[in-house]
């Protein structure tokens, strides 16, 4: 019999698979931020809403780590406006 619902995946495992495949240590600021966000999803009884914000900060938080891996210097919300500020002038 089923239960109509997903088959529940190891977030955690995968944060830790992408760490590793981008090459980076558990222990950045960056990397423990999306472990904490991959366990917090995984905690029965998480809202949808919730469920929504925190998959959008770990696909943020991803996307940041891909950045920083690459060499890429990591995005700032204000090194971003003064950069659009200097190519209006």
């Amino acid at each position: 019999m089923t239960t109509g619902r997903a088959p529940r995946v190891d977030l955690v495992a995968s944060v830790r698979g992408d760490l590793k495949r981008l090459g980076l240590d558990e222990k950045g600021t960056l990397a423990m931020a999306a472990l904490d966000i991959a366990v917090r999803l995984g905690v029965d009884g998480v809202r949808p809403t919730a469920a929504a914000m925190l998959h959008k900060e770990l696909r943020a938080t991803l996307a940041e780590l891909e950045r920083v891996a690459a060499g890429q210097p990591s995005s700032d919300g204000i090194d971003d406006l003064r950069a659009r500020r200097a190519r209006r002038a």
